[in-house]
């Protein structure tokens, strides 16, 4: 009984936009740390994997690196 609460209570937040939107730079980090961890760290990921790791479009991390360049090179 606890755990299918438990499991409604997660897909509920997986699925949960909001929460995701909030959520997306831990998400991001937690995926980095993950890798760090298992030494995978410097193998590379295709961007549309972990964007569907944490939940976001396919091309999230573009539009994220090319945000970054932009506010990088904003002098």
């Amino acid at each position: 009984m606890c755990e299918e609460k438990a499991t409604d209570t997660l897909n509920k937040i997986v699925l949960d936009e909001d929460f995701i939107e909030e959520q997306v730079d831990r998400l991001l980090a937690w995926e980095i740390f993950v890798r760090h961890i298992r030494g995978a760290d410097q193998e590379s990921i295709p961007p549309s994997e972990l964007c569907d790791r944490i939940g976001v479009h396919k091309w999230y991390i573009n539009h994220l690196l090319e945000d970054i360049k932009i506010r990088f090179y904003a002098k």
